[in-house]
């Protein structure tokens, strides 16, 4: 085969894996892809390598392998600053940006978003503009800076729908349902991903019909409707395992396990969010790790199902990893459940009182209604003192 001919092959490879990948096919996708790759390689295409590099890590991140997806795309980065393709180098690094955000590494994900965004907009790209501002707001929400992933959501959102964006205009709802929601507005985050869900539905986006009925579960089950909240994760869940999307199958364990424990079911709550917590460890998503062990924690102590010394390391857990990626309404949460073990116990007010004042000024930096639950415990286990009645 000569190199016009081995190009050209190559080429519809990557034609047929990226249908794959849009398909939902991430497995056939992935060994499609990765057969163009070579052949690119054997023949010095470095344009042709590092393009498909982009299109592979797509299906490796949306399978969990998020450490094959970062690894091929800082190859692609480099080899397109080599050749001076500022495109090419914008998309990759809006790539990078948003494996990192989805491993928990936000710092790094908001600098690799930055620079794409900076070379998006000296580029005129608008359409790459608006998916890199999207996902500054995203890593923003991610890490709990809730104004500033409102301001990036709703400029990205404005930008989609300049441009007749139908798939970035669901993104940026879903993101803005989600933020919406952690904030206590129920109403609108509900209107937000409903919208999404719609959108996603009419492109027949699975990935993004799976991350939106996860969102909605979550929302319809803090409104108290448990037989809609299932219905919506139940479907997320067989949606996410025909892809197959493993971050979002585990994602709707770790909700289902939630909803389990609401229904009186604990001892399927803690199997099934310890299902979730397995899956995100094998992905590599310490985020959704971070949220699940929370969760855990939370279960096993309103229920009685297992030790409280279980969810106390559970916290701990969460704690440290909310640490490590930044995501301070996820410290909070584990912190605030740290208090609470101590509460429960008795044994020490004051590091009961500790934890939950740390939690507490938290919750009220970031303006979530997590605020008065705690403050409500807070004043039970550390009442205020009265004064002493003075002698007349």
């Amino acid at each position: 085969m000569t190199n016009d001919l081995g190009i050209s092959h190559a080429r519809v490879l990557v034609e047929r894996g990226a249908a794959q990948r849009r398909a939902g096919e991430f497995r056939a996708a992935a060994e499609t892809l990765t057969q163009a790759l070579g052949i690119f390689q054997s023949l010095g295409d470095r344009r042709g390598e590092a393009d498909t590099l982009i299109e592979l890590s797509l299906a490796h991140y949306t399978m969990g392998e998020s450490s094959a997806a970062i690894r091929g795309l800082l190859t692609a980065v480099g080899i397109y600053r080599t050749l001076g393709n500022r495109s090419g180098q914008a998309e990759a690094l809006d790539r990078l940006g948003t494996v990192r955000h989805l491993t928990g590494d936000c710092a790094d994900a908001v600098l690799a978003f930055t620079e794409a965004l900076r070379i998006f907009q000296e580029l005129g790209n608008r359409q790459g503009e608006g998916r890199a501002v999207k996902n500054i707001g995203f890593a923003h929400y991610l890490m709990g800076d809730y104004p500033a992933a409102r301001k990036h959501l709703a400029t990205s959102l404005a930008l989609f729908r300049d441009l007749d964006d139908r798939l970035g205009e669901a993104n940026a709802l879903k993101n803005a349902g989600v933020v919406r929601q952690l904030t206590g507005d129920l109403p609108a985050a509900e209107a937000d991903l409903t919208e999404a869900l719609r959108l996603y539905r009419a492109l027949d986006n699975r990935m993004g019909q799976v991350n939106a009925l996860n969102c909605l579960g979550v929302v319809r089950c803090l409104t108290g409707d448990l037989p809609a909240a299932t219905a919506c994760l139940h479907e997320a869940l067989t949606l996410s395992r025909s892809l197959p999307y493993r971050v979002g199958e585990a994602d709707s364990l770790r909700e289902l396990g939630v909803v389990h424990h609401l229904t009186g079911d604990s001892k399927e709550a803690i199997r099934t969010i310890k299902q979730a917590i397995g899956i995100f460890q094998e992905t590599g998503d310490r985020l959704g790790r971070t949220e699940a062990l929370n969760r855990l924690g939370q279960v096993i102590l309103e229920s009685g199902e297992a030790s409280p010394e279980e969810a106390l390391i559970s916290y701990r857990h969460a704690r440290d990893l909310a640490k490590e990626t930044g995501s301070r309404h996820e410290e909070a949460r584990a912190i605030e459940g740290v208090g609470r073990f101590h509460a429960l116990a008795a044994i020490d007010a004051d590091v009961a009182t500790g934890h939950l004042r740390k939690a507490l000024e938290i919750y009220r930096e970031l303006g979530v209604p997590e605020v008065a639950r705690t403050a409500e415990l807070l004043a039970r286990v550390s009442p205020p003192a009265c004064p002493l009645d003075s002698e007349t």
